[in-house]
């Protein structure tokens, strides 16, 4: 258990650190956190890199993975999330820096898997050229997971509920609220290749 609240420490850690993630974010690193951090069958580390490219805009979104088997049917599941967006149009260049954090607790049977996770997004900052850069309200997020298999044997249909907060006293903007609410309801079909 010790081993894995100090491999905890180190996600946060590393989920916080501001470099360019390109060069912190490869495949090299998922190597080595793999190496130092699967200790055992039970716990498993992952690292997922996204981007979009194309004229005046370019996207990056990692998402780093720990995964703890408590049992054959539980298991408990950290996400750090880290996204970087840039719009480049002249005067209307903007830059936008999100992160967000997730624990999800994952029971499994022959047919489903489900989830209940609660996550935070701090820090969700934009930068523009004519004022500045700010940050935009905090939110915590509900959220309900439902995971089964898809029409073939590796594809995933999932279904989520979540609910998400925002908190108006923890921006930069006079905001006329203190709470706002966003209710979600997603479903997704995903394939691996």
């Amino acid at each position: 258990m010790l081993k894995f609240v100090a491999s905890l420490a180190i996600f946060a850690s590393l989920s916080t650190f501001q470099v360019h993630a390109g060069s912190l974010f490869s495949e090299k690193t998922e190597a080595w956190l793999k190496k130092h951090l699967e200790v055992s069958k039970q716990f498993a580390v992952s690292l997922t890199k996204n981007k979009i490219k194309f004229n005046g805009c370019q996207q990056k979104d990692y998402k780093l993975s720990m995964s703890l088997q408590l049992s054959d049917n539980t298991s408990v599941e950290t996400l750090a999330l880290y996204g970087r967006g840039v719009l480049e149009f002249g005067v209307f260049n903007q830059r936008v820096t999100s992160r967000s954090y997730e624990v999800i607790s994952w029971w499994h049977n022959e047919d489903f898997r489900y989830g209940i996770a609660t996550g935070l997004r701090p820090a969700h900052d934009l930068d523009l050229p004519m004022s500045g850069s700010l940050a935009l309200p905090d939110s915590r997020t509900l959220s309900v997971y439902l995971e089964t298999d898809g029409f073939k044997e590796d594809h995933v249909l999932s279904f989520a509920m979540r609910r998400e907060t925002w908190l108006g006293n923890t921006s930069d903007l006079a905001l006329n609220w203190d709470k706002s609410y966003d209710n979600q309801l997603q479903l997704g079909y995903r394939i691996s290749f």
